[in-house]
């Protein structure tokens, strides 16, 4: 199972990426830019390697939202709707958890 964390480049985003990829999940981190999510997959894979984990992936939120069987929306609230629209195609027939909190 692969999980996506869209909006995951973020502290929320990032954290729960971490725990679940050092508890051996298959963890996606999604943003609006895909260079933004390796860069910042790039520095969390380096940080967390004494742990043993399986490796974050990066990618855009769309194509980490249509990789993913389990989806995590970590982008502020003011971002939801819009972050919706774009990964709305790639959602059918999946679990979206919404970690928001207003």
């Amino acid at each position: 199972m692969k999980i996506g964390i869209i909006g995951g480049t973020g502290p929320q985003g990032l954290g729960i990426a971490k725990r679940l990829a050092i508890a051996g999940e298959d963890v996606i981190v999604g943003s609006r830019k895909e260079e933004k999510a390796l860069t910042v997959v790039e520095e969390a894979n380096e940080e967390i390697k004494e742990y043993n984990p399986k490796e974050l992936v990066g990618m855009a939120n769309e194509d980490a939202a249509a990789a993913a069987d389990v989806l995590i929306l970590t982008v502020p609230l003011q971002a939801q709707s819009a972050t919706l629209k774009t990964i709305k195609e790639h959602t059918k027939g999946k679990v979206l958890l919404d970690a928001t909190v207003p």
